[in-house]
């Protein structure tokens, strides 16, 4: 429904509309009409290496500037991480998956905003996005609206950092189930 546009055809004397959905019922229902239930589908593998990709993305790239930064000259031993430093590293982590993982993104949009008739293949919608008009950077299309989403990890894995420090003080890791307790405090 996000990207649906309302395109109403004449031919002749008859309009033609094409599919617009009114609500998710409405959308799902038709969805199933016309492509079955594995039109619900579309898109699934580009959307699972996306969401995996882009996790991978981040905590890697969320440890590279976290080592980097406590490394650094900006950083004292004998003082913890501020609140606001940590959201700039997440932040930073955050945006440097974006910039490695958008393409993947918009190749599963365009998967999923296909009609069923003009669905290809993952590699196939790759090559039909670098074919189109923007070239090589059409895989990076919607780039800087992306990077407002970069708040959300930096928020989690910011007040992540800070419960760790105050619950386990001193703790460089923790064992998973601490971990996942961690977790559970922030969303609780």
């Amino acid at each position: 429904m996000q990207v649906q546009v309302r395109n109403v055809k004449k031919s002749g004397e008859n309009t033609i509309e094409e599919h617009h959905y009114t609500s998710a019922i409405d959308a799902l229902s038709k969805i199933v009409e016309h492509e079955g239930v594995s039109g619900l589908y579309s898109g699934i593998v580009g959307s699972l290496l996306g969401v995996s990709s882009t996790n991978f993305a981040y905590f890697y790239w969320y440890s590279v500037v976290r080592g980097m930064y406590l490394k650094s000259k900006y950083h004292s031993a004998l003082h913890p991480t501020t609140t606001a430093v940590e959201l700039a590293l997440g932040a930073v982590a955050g945006a440097l998956a974006q910039l490695f993982t958008i393409p993947i993104a918009v190749v599963t949009t365009r998967q999923q905003t296909q009609s069923k008739g003009d669905r290809k293949g993952l590699i196939a919608t790759g090559r039909e996005v670098v074919n189109s008009e923007d070239g090589w950077t059409g895989l990076w299309r919607g780039f800087k609206a992306s990077l407002v989403l970069v708040a959300n990890p930096a928020i989690t894995y910011g007040a992540y950092q800070k419960l760790k420090d105050h619950f386990f003080p001193g703790r460089l890791n923790l064992k998973p189930w601490e971990a996942f307790g961690e977790l559970i405090r922030m969303n609780g």
